[in-house]
């Protein structure tokens, strides 16, 4: 069906109807500024700004009671996510009472949104809330920050997909979880309430616990000292490298100086020459030099390896013996699956 066509049964439109609620005349005044907003609703619509064209396809409906408005909106609302809301939508053009007298464009709104909301409809999520542990009686049960209905606990209740919180209160204990529904899914959440803490949220009102923001996770056990341990392993290797590096400098240099020894100057072997001058061209001064270049480079390195050893030991006995975290009690934070015949779901205790 075509845009215009049911917009223009905008002008044509509620007066012709058999219903009470549309027996009200609508001036020309009131049609042109309802086809208007239905006119600039569509072409937000086509631009994919969906919150944008609902305002204008509400107004317009507020304006002149059309099936063929309600059904644009109810489309709108299905892009936006909002299957519950659209369903309502859809479903309340299918209830209108439509004369002999009505529009075309009226009557094919009204098919249309019968095929559109069976199709609709199985893609609609529920949700079953439950609330167990001392005090579920008296919950007050919130979904999304909006009171949960106690009617409605234990039962399938339609949602729309999405992130989703629900939480349970009472005036000693509470319980919270985050849900994520996807279309079509039959979801299950287990509220175990538990006795509140003062790390928790209490009427409202966030308790800090000492020495930090309550936004400030503690510190797990032995974490210092892992921290440690792998400062340790990080010196010790190294400083075992630097103590390498300076073994193969000392090498290096004794290789050049066993090459210096075995040449002969003038008929002298410079490494026996017993002068102290510099009277021959290779004198006994650079031999020497070589030699406490090798010394230097290999107590360096004796250092380094001493030091890298110790390091290394230091860092394995740190991380062997640092404290583990024990295993989460009962009483915390937890989340378990729930799966069921065509259902699945959280468990959630906080």
């Amino acid at each position: 069906m075509r845009l215009s066509k049911w917009i223009g049964s905008l002008l044509v439109g509620a007066a012709l109807c058999a219903s009470p609620a549309w027996a009200q005349p609508i001036d020309d005044q009131v049609r042109i500024a309802a086809r208007a907003l239905a006119d600039e609703g569509y072409a937000l619509y086509e631009q994919g700004k969906y919150a944008d064209a609902l305002v204008k396809f509400d107004r317009a409906d507020a304006l002149v009671n059309a099936p063929t408005v309600k059904l644009l909106a109810a489309r709108t609302l299905e892009k936006l996510g909002r299957l519950v809301e659209a369903a309502e939508r859809y479903r309340s053009i299918t209830i209108l009472q439509l004369d002999d007298k009505a529009p075309e464009a009226f009557r094919d709104a009204q098919e249309t949104a019968t095929k559109e909301l069976a199709a609709l409809s199985p893609r609609i999520p529920t949700i079953e809330l439950t609330v167990q542990g001392a005090g579920a009686e008296i919950a007050t049960v919130m979904l999304d920050g909006k009171v949960f209905p106690r009617a409605l606990i234990g039962v399938k209740t339609p949602l729309n997909p999405g992130v989703h919180r629900v939480e349970a209160d009472t005036p000693a204990s509470a319980a919270a979880l985050d849900l994520k529904i996807d279309e079509k899914q039959a979801a299950r959440a287990v509220l175990e309430l538990k006795p509140k803490s003062g790390t928790e949220p209490v009427g409202g009102d966030l308790v800090t616990p000492p020495g930090g923001s309550p936004d400030t996770p503690p510190k797990p056990p032995g974490a210092t000292q892992r921290l440690l341990g792998y400062i340790s392993l990080g010196v010790g290797g190294a400083a075992a490298i630097g103590g390498g590096g300076a073994l193969i400098s000392a090498y290096t240099t004794r290789s050049e100086m066993k090459a210096f020894c075995e040449r002969e100057v003038n008929g002298d072997n410079p490494c026996t020459n017993k002068s102290e001058t510099d009277d021959t061209p290779e004198s006994p001064v650079r031999y020497k030099n070589y030699r406490d270049s090798i010394d230097t480079k290999a107590a360096i390195s004796t250092a380094l390896f001493v030091v890298g050893g110790v390091g290394l030991t230091a860092g394995v006995v740190l991380l062997l013996t640092a404290p583990k975290a024990k295993p989460a009690s009962p009483t915390k934070a937890s989340i378990e699956p729930l799966i069921g015949l065509g259902s699945v779901g959280l468990r959630g205790t906080f």
